[in-house]
């Protein structure tokens, strides 16, 4: 799972590495939508490997809820992935 304010190399990343990409809302300030975050969560919860998230995101945000985004894929089983491209500015 990658939200749509991710780097644009991570779902190419995620493709090249031969998994499914499922993008994920924002909510109106840019940020990662927790809601769409659980239910695709749920609904992936058999498949689900990892949520590769850019940090701080594309906008240059360290988003507040970034730990329980973090806390909600490690409960359906899946792995996070802090992509810190946008530390290197």
């Amino acid at each position: 799972m990658i939200p749509t304010s991710a780097h644009g190399t991570n779902p190419a990343s995620a493709i090249r590495a031969g998994l499914k990409v499922v993008t994920l809302a924002s909510d109106p300030n840019g940020n990662i939508d927790l809601n769409d975050l659980k239910a695709k969560c749920e609904q992936y919860k058999d498949t689900l490997c990892c949520f590769m998230i850019t940090y701080p995101s594309t906008h240059g945000v360290y988003e507040d809820t970034v730990r329980t985004a973090i806390d909600t894929v490690h409960a359906f089983g899946g792995q996070v992935y802090l992509d810190g491209a946008n530390m290197n500015a």
